[in-house]
């Protein structure tokens, strides 16, 4: 068994990280950092069309957070094209100053997100040390990727998201709950703040609800440092 210590940050969606925020990241000694579904959403943008044009100032900070933070940095997410051109939802993945690799979002709305199209890449990556599974907003119910992550028994899943508004702060505990027991995996949620809607980041597993945001925190910045439990996924 293995314990990683994994930082998540529920950040407004249109705030910088501050010198003295990325300060306070670094000194989490995290072998992760978690940012939430659209973060940094720095400019206003009409269409994800728009926003792909802002992709390289998004990417420069987070680029600024791992000058000083020697883990895997995951997100948030930004609109790009990708080598094939199409237009897609892309969790950058970040370490060492290195633009490691994308994660492109399989399941994008097409209300939400007009002229979007599915990602390709894969949804297990292994950075770290630690083998795990990526989930993008709408991803979470697309059946396909988890029938892949239990086919390659992945035991740990990060999932980017904005909070689902349809259901209450209990029931999302409760769903979440019910979803890590059911696919007994360790479920780590990250969401960020956004005009007025909730953000609700959590830690399930299969033996419950390990962390939670309050339900007073759900307009606000929370950084939390978990330590967690792995028992297949730790590779070194």
């Amino acid at each position: 068994m293995a314990v990683i210590k994994i930082a998540i940050y529920q950040k407004n969606l249109h705030k910088r990280i501050s010198s003295d925020e990325i300060s306070r990241i670094q000194q989490s000694k995290a072998h992760f950092l978690i940012l939430p579904e659209g973060f940094p959403h720095l400019f206003q943008s009409e269409s994800p069309q728009d926003a792909a044009k802002h992709e390289k100032e998004y990417q420069d900070h987070l680029l600024e957070i791992s000058e000083t933070f020697p883990g895997v940095i995951l997100g948030g997410s930004h609109y790009r094209k990708n080598e094939d051109g199409h237009l897609v939802s892309a969790l950058p993945i970040v370490q060492s100053l290195v633009l490691v690799d994308f994660y492109e979002k399989k399941s994008p709305s097409a209300s939400k997100e007009p002229g979007v199209v599915p990602g390709k890449t894969e949804s297990i990556f292994i950075m770290g040390g630690l083998r795990f599974g990526l989930l993008v907003g709408e991803d979470l119910e697309n059946e396909s990727i988890w029938k892949e992550f239990k086919k390659e028994d992945i035991e740990i899943i990060f999932y980017l998201s904005y909070a689902d508004e349809k259901r209450s702060y209990e029931e999302d505990l409760t769903y979440f709950e019910s979803l890590a027991k059911e696919k007994s995996v360790h479920l780590i949620r990250v969401c960020g703040p956004s005009d007025g809607k909730p953000a609700r980041s959590l830690y399930a597993s299969p033996s419950g609800i390990n962390w939670k945001v309050g339900k007073a925190e759900e307009d606000k910045d929370v950084f939390k440092t978990l330590s967690v439990n792995v028992m297949r996924s730790y590779l070194l």
